[in-house]
């Protein structure tokens, strides 16, 4: 009997030691998992359980997470966006166990935040029920695309009023007769009156080729080529010089017609379009830029890092900087957000005066920034890093109060420590992590012994 108590005792044992091995996993995966988890009462909406994720996500303890939502789900979400949320999870859950939301909330210090909200619904054995969320910060993603949608309206009505004022520019007229290789040109003077002229061997001997921009010489030569085998209508954008030797944007729409199946005759009208093409890459510029600092923003600078390493051959040698600025919570909380707005420009300013122009500098949002120093070594790298260390170093001050700045900066070599940006990426903010970890104000190499 003694034996089977021994026994009994060491399998309740086994099984407590296997119960908080579980748990300590549960909360690792807790912990680690990407975005933040809650649970809430399904029917009261009371609050049951954040964890350290969520609160990342807005910052702040747990304490005051529970204080400013009043421990209630429907509290969390913005006003405007409640009763819908509410409606829409009433009816899904009447035929459905899961639930995916999106919605705003207003964070504890007043900035709308958007959240990617994916529920399950429990159902326990004493009759409650509860939801287990997994959510998301979509701030920036939102943030991108609205103004992604912004500019496409912007260029469709630019668009638009470029095709209403098409017949009031004096467009230039082209004729070519395939047979003869002559192009008769019109154009109007000063005086509004149209002048023909007729240019003899124009494309045989290319001469026409020779007034085009060199680096669309290939697009028209192509499109040309398409115009003699092919009837049908077509256009093409190029560049040309005027009188005065500026550049010219130009867009030609034109028509071959063919007679016996062999192409007789190409007419065409070319069209101003420079005024078009600077509004364009004025739009396209600021899709791109960081309307606070004039860098460009993350979805940018990651396209912009990917395309350089894609190009890229293995014994290049390139350093990818994640640079996070310390303590830059305390200077929005203790100065103002104004103040903060100046010290994110400050911090961008001093990066632009300690790299290259041909480096590619972004700001990947709030007060982190991002650098691709192309074809450099491990040495230049390391001095940069300090010469920016040295920089941002700083009391910030606002009347009676300060803050003081710094900088923590990780470093990741290309190709040795990753071959594509999400790799090469992942390293860098590895080694960001342990210069935080290191007390901030310093560098951090990625694989390098502290």
């Amino acid at each position: 009997s003694r034996i089977k108590d021994d026994d009994l005792e060491a399998q309740i044992m086994a099984l407590n030691i296997q119960l908080r091995d579980a748990r300590t996993e549960l909360e690792i995966l807790h912990r680690n998992m990407p975005g933040g988890i809650m649970t809430y009462d399904a029917d009261t909406g009371k609050i049951l359980y954040v964890n350290e994720g969520l609160l990342n996500i807005f910052g702040c303890e747990e304490a005051e997470f529970r204080r400013h939502y009043m421990d209630s789900f429907s509290l969390f979400v913005m006003k405007d966006d409640r009763k819908r949320i509410r409606d829409f999870v009433d009816a899904q859950i009447q035929f459905f166990d899961q639930v995916e939301l999106t919605y705003r909330v207003l964070n504890l210090v007043d900035e709308i935040q958007w959240i990617s909200h994916r529920a399950t619904l429990i159902r326990h054995d004493d009759g409650s029920r509860s939801f287990f969320c997994i959510l998301t910060d979509i701030t920036e993603q939102k943030a991108i695309q609205n103004q992604l949608q912004s500019t496409n309206e912007q260029l469709y009505m630019e668009t638009e009023r470029f095709k209403l004022i098409e017949e009031a520019i004096d467009n230039i007229e082209y004729d070519y007769n395939v047979d003869s290789d002559t192009l008769s040109v019109s154009m109007k003077d000063n005086r509004g009156i149209r002048h023909w002229k007729n240019v003899e061997q124009a494309f045989k001997s290319g001469h026409v080729y020779e007034v085009i921009h060199e680096d669309d010489v290939p697009v028209v030569r192509s499109v040309f080529d398409n115009a003699l085998k092919n009837p049908g209508k077509g256009a093409v954008e190029y560049r040309m010089p005027d009188s005065d030797g500026r550049l010219v944007w130009y867009r030609l729409n034109y028509a071959s017609f063919d007679k016996n199946d062999r192409i007789i005759r190409i007419v065409g009208s070319a069209k101003d379009i420079t005024e078009e093409k600077l509004e364009q890459e004025r739009l396209r510029t600021e899709a791109e830029r960081d309307g606070m600092t004039g860098l460009m923003n993350k979805t940018a600078m990651q396209l912009s890092v990917a395309a350089q390493l894609g190009k890229s051959d293995f014994n290049d040698c390139h350093a990818l900087f994640m640079i996070d600025t310390d303590n830059f919570k305390s200077v929005n909380d203790t100065l103002g957000h104004g103040v903060g707005d100046d010290t994110i420009k400050f911090v961008a300013e001093n990066i632009q005066n300690v790299f290259r122009d041909t480096d590619y500098i972004g700001r990947m949002g709030g007060d982190e920034f991002m650098v691709l120093m192309s074809h450099t070594t491990q040495e230049v790298a390391a001095e940069r890093a300090r010469r920016l260390n040295d920089k941002i170093r700083s009391d910030v001050k606002s009347g009676n109060d300060s803050v003081h700045i710094s900088c923590s900066i990780g470093i990741a070599f290309y190709a040795r420590d990753g071959e594509d940006y999400d790799s090469l990426y992942r390293s860098a903010d590895s080694a960001l992590y342990e210069a935080k970890e290191a007390g901030k104000d310093c560098y951090r190499i990625y694989g390098a012994s502290k």
